[in-house]
């Protein structure tokens, strides 16, 4: 029979519905197995055939009063340390799985919150943080006080009826029960540390996970040998508990006793293995394909890997297994394009050559023109990162640094001083005939502080060649072309 309840007061448990994987509107044909993700969430953490999981804070070796960057500090720190890929020691793996059991515990505001008031229990089958969050209760099992009260005489927290209408119309498009077909698993979520050239080019690593499976001696059921399930007391069977506001509307909930299944595992026919549960958790390494052109922060999604359904039969979760991608020594990236600056000498800038560049498929030589400025850049096409959405790739930029010499030589600087003087307009000394007197048109000054000038004369006329071709003539003789 339906429980009746004041208008004014609504303490009904409403499963949250799973969380929703959110695409980048730009990838329109991005394969179904890569998204870009802004939220996850995982509501099973434990199983019974284990122990009871550590205290998250001792595996990370933080207080409990840490701030969360210092946690996601001390995590990663700990991730690249223990990680199967660079730690060779067998204990390595196991290592690493706690700490991200650890980090994923205390990464959520809720959970870490749950745990701190409830302990190791808040990571058992069936417990749900979120249960009263959406009608404002607080994290954790804060809700299922003020139900109590509501029938024992308390006085539980309140929410005005036009509150509680938008609450219903807003979570469950007018209030309608939840469907009781079969159930999917959460999510899996896990992080993977990959190269540079990995990210461009593609590859397949294997990632240690411990995901909840059927549990393999009951085979998900929760009974021994023998035993059967007897229907829920709770909810007669229905899977679910209906709540009634005087004025008539009705509100339907998933029975919190056999999670909407209608049946329930008695104590005496509970699987020794799982506890009644039908689950457990599993450690095992799957491959997970990097396909070309990965960026940071991007999630590659395997398919049916996750987390088996809390109760009742569904389909598991996927896995998300989300990169970070190590930064280039050579190359800077921004989406498919590559960008890498190569250093030239001087001479090659003026009179053009030859130079190595590197790009994802090893070294090549790149034909720099004469007259290069500082700066100057010059595209290399299909030689950046292939695109994940579709099939070409991007281009390799190539900006080139005029390295100027720091010193020269007397042989050099002589004629150095003929090319300058040659572009200036000047006589050189070195070409007048009195190479011991100082010409007029040649004369040097010294200034005050202590930097050299040279006296303007106009360009000798001649009848062999200007003064461009005799300043490049000069240029190749001072660099032995």
């Amino acid at each position: 029979m339906p429980i009746r309840i004041s208008p004014s007061i609504i303490f009904a448990k409403f499963i949250t519905p799973r969380s929703l994987l959110i695409s980048r509107s730009n990838l329109r044909s991005t394969p179904s197995h890569l998204a870009f993700s802004t939220r996850h969430k995982r509501n099973f953490h434990a199983s019974a055939p284990y122990s009871a999981p550590k205290d998250p804070y001792q595996v990370l070796g933080v207080k409990r009063d840490a701030s969360a960057p210092d946690i996601k500090k001390t995590y990663f720190s700990l991730a690249r340390k223990y990680h199967p890929d660079t730690n060779p020691d067998k204990d390595a793996q196991n290592k690493f799985l706690e700490i991200q059991e650890a980090y994923d515990i205390l990464k959520d505001d809720k959970k870490r919150a749950a745990y701190d008031q409830y302990g190791s229990a808040s990571q058992q089958p069936g417990f749900d943080p979120n249960a009263f969050s959406g009608f404002g209760g607080g994290a954790g099992f804060a809700g299922f006080q003020d139900f109590a009260n509501a029938f024992g005489g308390g006085g539980g927290r309140r929410a005005a009826s036009s509150d509680l209408f938008e609450q219903l119309f807003s979570n469950f498009g007018g209030g309608a029960s939840r469907s009781r077909g079969p159930q999917r698993g959460a999510d899996l979520e896990t992080y993977l540390s990959i190269s540079f050239l990995d990210a461009c080019k593609g590859t397949t690593k294997k990632v240690p996970i411990s995901p909840v499976v059927d549990c393999g001696t009951c085979s998900g059921s929760g009974l021994k040998a023998g035993a059967k399930r007897t229907t829920c007391s709770t909810c007669g069977g229905s899977g679910t508990r209906t709540f009634v506001i005087d004025s008539g509307f009705q509100m339907a909930s998933t029975c919190n006793d056999c999670n909407g299944v209608g049946s329930t595992v008695p104590r005496s026919g509970q699987c020794g293995s799982c506890g009644g549960v039908g689950k457990v958790r599993t450690r095992k390494t799957v491959d997970v394909p990097i396909p070309p052109g990965v960026e940071d922060g991007m999630i590659v999604r395997i398919p049916n890997s996750g987390d088996a359904p809390v109760s009742g039969p569904g389909k598991p979760g996927d896995l998300l297994v989300r990169l970070n991608v190590a930064p280039s020594k050579q190359f800077q990236r921004q989406g498919a394009n590559l960008y890498h600056a190569v250093k030239i000498p001087l001479h090659t800038a003026l009179l053009g050559g030859r130079v190595r560049v590197p790009t994802l498929d090893g070294d090549v030589d790149v034909r720099v023109p004469s007259g290069t400025q500082p700066g100057e850049e010059m595209k290399l096409r299909g030689r950046g990162v292939p695109r994940v959405d579709r099939n070409e790739s991007g281009d390799l930029f190539v900006t080139f640094a005029v390295q100027l010499p720091r010193s020269l030589s007397d042989k050099q600087r002589k004629l150095l001083q003929e090319y300058a003087d040659d572009v200036e307009g000047r006589f050189s000394p070195s070409k007048d005939k009195d190479t011991s007197t100082e010409t007029k048109s040649s004369k040097i000054d010294d200034n005050d502080n202590g930097t050299t000038s040279f006296a303007y004369s106009p360009p000798p006329t001649t009848s062999s060649g200007g003064w461009v071709s005799r300043a490049a003539t000069t240029f190749r003789r001072l660099i032995g072309f």
